[in-house]
């Protein structure tokens, strides 16, 4: 009975503090920010499928593993970053699902809506490290024929230039809040834009360095 009452003191302690800290922070922007969260713990989950895959021993890309690890890790601390906000706000955390299969079909409609790329237009590692047998056999064809690291690099291009957009949909539709706006600019969205001109830049080298020893001295570079 006396633990009963403690957690009904606790819950209620909880809820006066939020109501104490929330100010003009509005449920869209809580909102906005509690799908965000699921995205960037979807792009974290996809950047782990990348770096395991080349970790393979029959793909033993290990610069691209590193590559993706360290983006993995970038992915979830901005997720972190968000709920940590939401706290400091007064809103209210809330956890979705996270779904490999979700943000592979989301790559491959980018990547066939988009120009900016050459190779395939499905994310097949994605796919295949999903265990997306259907996907797999549809779309991509020869595991040979899409294991390289220039595609899994324009599929990441997609996912941030994806995420990108997402985040100027957000700032743009609670610009009414000055200080998420602020935060948003300045802790997310420069990042944003430098990632895609790193990420940009890195899709342009691998194409002129070409498969086989270019990429592997690519990998070799990463892996320093």
């Amino acid at each position: 009975m006396k633990l009963f009452v403690v957690l009904l003191l606790a819950v209620g302690a909880s809820a006066e503090i939020v109501s104490t800290v929330n100010q003009k922070f509005k449920t869209q922007t809580n909102t906005d920010l509690k799908d965000q969260i699921v995205r960037e713990l979807q792009a974290g989950y996809f950047y782990d499928a990348y770096s395991h895959y080349f970790a393979r021993a029959d793909v033993a890309l290990y610069g691209f593993a590193k590559f993706f690890a360290a983006a993995a890790k970038e992915e979830r601390t901005h997720a972190e970053k968000m709920m940590e906000y939401i706290n400091k706000r007064g809103g209210e955390v809330e956890l979705g699902d996270i779904k490999l299969q979700d943000v592979c079909l989301a790559v491959s409609q980018l990547l066939q809506a988009s120009t900016l790329t050459t190779e395939k237009s499905a994310a097949c590692i994605c796919y295949f490290m999903s265990r997306d047998v259907e996907n797999v056999d549809a779309q991509c064809g020869l595991r040979k024929d899409w294991f390289s690291g220039l595609m899994a690099m324009e599929d990441t291009l997609m996912l941030e230039r994806y995420v990108n957009q997402q985040l100027l949909d957000i700032h743009e539709r609670n610009d009414g809040d000055p200080h998420f706006s602020h935060t948003m600019e300045h802790e997310f969205l420069d990042e944003q834009v430098d990632s895609i001109k790193k990420i940009g830049d890195m899709v342009t080298q691998l194409r002129r360095a070409g498969k086989d020893l270019g990429e592997y001295i690519f990998d070799e570079k990463l892996n320093a």
